[in-house]
């Protein structure tokens, strides 16, 4: 890809006319994602989202849309990747009325509003043992199942090497 770089009037210029532009897709955007919320919440049919979701570069924060979707459906409508086709599908359980979906509320705060873009941050020890611990004290079962969140071998590794770690941090 070959690019022709802009003097800074160019980009002066062209800078005003994308803010507008930005604002009008964002705008779009929330138009469409209350839309196809209301539409799921009627109709049960949700491909104006999944639609929405695949058709968004990454650049628009497309995670924080799929959360918007489950936030404002009480988790009845659950917007995941496909791990075969890299493709976004929703799951919309089979539970929900009519009340789990709040569209006034939806209506009130965009996809980019709901929640804060994090900071790229580094993964420190500290932070890598406190989520092993987690990870093996975790003997819960997922909601209404005798399914684990975390395997039983799982737990007993992470604890293995948190273990380790503390004892090599005593020892030095």
């Amino acid at each position: 890809m070959s690019l022709i770089l802009l003097s800074q009037s160019e980009v002066k210029a062209r800078v005003a006319k994308l803010v507008l532009t930005a604002a009008e897709v964002q705008s779009e955007i929330h138009l469409i994602g209350c839309s196809t919320l209301d539409h799921t919440r009627v109709h049960g049919d949700y491909t104006g989202a999944v639609a929405l979701l695949n058709g968004l570069p990454k650049g628009q924060r497309v995670k924080a849309l799929a959360y918007w979707f489950r936030h404002f459906s009480n988790g009845k409508m659950v917007a995941k990747i496909n791990s075969d086709t890299k493709l976004w599908d929703i799951e919309l359980k089979k539970d929900r009325t009519d009340a789990d979906f709040r569209v006034d509320e939806a209506i009130e705060i965009t996809f980019a509003d709901l929640t804060a873009e994090k900071d790229p941050t580094t993964l420190e020890l500290d932070k890598f043992l406190k989520g092993l611990d987690r990870t093996a004290n975790n003997t819960e079962n997922f909601d209404g199942t005798n399914i684990p969140k975390v395997a039983a071998e799982t737990r007993a590794m992470a604890a293995r090497i948190v273990a380790f770690v503390r004892e090599s941090k005593q020892a030095a």
